[in-house]
């Protein structure tokens, strides 16, 4: 096999491995754009109460998170 063929496999094997990786964080960030701008499924409004403040016992953090960044967008959008 001639090395210039050889060169011309590895180059084009890299550009696939380079597209697909760019595809795919592509995708990635539409589709946590996507689920952000939707209104989560749990609502975990934060509870404040007489001795200051507790969060929402009845979500994850990374439920609270959601809802947070989900609830923030709202209120700038109003």
């Amino acid at each position: 096999m001639s090395p210039w063929i050889r060169a011309a496999g590895i180059a084009l094997a890299a550009a696939t491995i380079a597209s697909s990786h760019a595809a795919a964080e592509s995708a990635a960030t539409f589709a946590s754009r996507k689920m952000s701008s939707e209104k989560p499924l749990k609502d975990c409004t934060r509870i404040n109460s007489r001795y200051g403040y507790y969060g929402n016992p009845w979500c994850t953090p990374v439920e609270q998170a959601r809802w947070d960044r989900w609830d923030a967008r709202r209120v700038i959008t109003k």
